[in-house]
Order: structure tokens, then C-alpha cells, then sequence
């Protein structure tokens, strides 16, 4: 069983989420208003900072 905060995202994943450009999202990920992580080059943003993340912007 998958638990809620096992579902890691990337960019692309939230470009196609939230219908904004990747440059959007690294923005939003600069200016800390999702909580990300690098892997390796890539950042990865987890399901509970997505829905953090839309809970205080996308209302």
C-alpha cells in the first residue's frame, strides 16, 4: 500500500498538475512556495507539499 507521503512528483508531473510552465514551477520552487528536494539534477516535490502548496495558493 502506497501511504500519501511515499508519492514523489517532478516538474513535469506538475506542469501537467497545475497547468503552469516549468519555469513556474522552479519559481515557485526558489521562492519556497512548494517545499522540493534535488535528486541528483532533478527536483522531486512530494504529494503532501503539492497539496500543501495548493491549499495556500489555489483556493
Amino acid at each position: 500500500m502506497q501511504r500519501q507521503n511515499d508519492i514523489i512528483y517532478t516538474v513535469n508531473d506538475l506542469m501537467d498538475i497545475l497547468q503552469v510552465s516549468r519555469r513556474t514551477i522552479l519559481k515557485y520552487i526558489k521562492e519556497n512556495r512548494i517545499k522540493a528536494f534535488k535528486l541528483g539534477y532533478d527536483w522531486r516535490i512530494t504529494k503532501k507539499h503539492l497539496d500543501e502548496f495548493i491549499e495556500k495558493n489555489l483556493k
